[in-house]
């Protein structure tokens, strides 16, 4: 796995439960918006090399809370990248459609490329990229998960005790 596809750790306030909740929101377009597996950090008990970047939902100026300034401090010095929130303006859309609010990517003919046009997007349970079958972001024990429909089911199979939802 690239560092593009390896799964990422999201960080930000997590005092009230509102902030849970903005938290988990945008872990969920981290992971739908990169196409990788995407933790939001409730607690601070991660190994850091279990992941290819980490992303902050403010700014780290901003990052008050013990866990998030910790993580943060522990991905900076096992030589994580830590990616700051872009600014509203860098936003763009994809050639395919798709809004691009957490990390714009301009290829080199100037066009922005999303992860999956890139090539970068994967199933979180079997590593292929969705060319063939599209993919469903998936919320399970504090994260966020780009999976094929397939996959999901057998994902379903294999943790019984999971918190993901009921097939529809």
């Amino acid at each position: 796995m690239t560092h593009a596809t390896r799964p990422v750790l999201v960080v930000g306030p997590i005092a009230t439960p509102d902030d849970i909740d903005n938290l988990r929101g945008y872990a969920f377009d981290v992971a739908d918006q990169l196409g990788v597996p995407a933790t939001y950090a409730t607690h601070n008990d991660y190994r850091m090399t279990d992941f290819g970047a980490v992303y902050v939902l403010c700014a780290s100026m901003e990052l008050h809370d013990t866990v998030g300034l910790l993580l943060v401090a522990e991905a900076l010095a096992a030589g994580i990248p830590v990616y700051e929130p872009q600014a509203p303006q860098e936003a763009a859309r994809c050639l395919c459609g798709q809004v691009q609010a957490v990390r714009t990517v301009v290829g080199d003919d100037g066009e922005v490329w999303c992860a999956e046009c890139r090539g970068e997007s994967v199933c979180g349970w079997c590593g292929e990229w969705p060319d063939m079958e599209d993919v469903e972001i998936v919320e399970g024990n504090d994260m966020w998960v780009p999976l094929h429909a397939g996959c999901l089911d057998g994902m379903r199979r294999a943790m019984s005790t999971s918190v993901l939802p009921a097939a529809a």
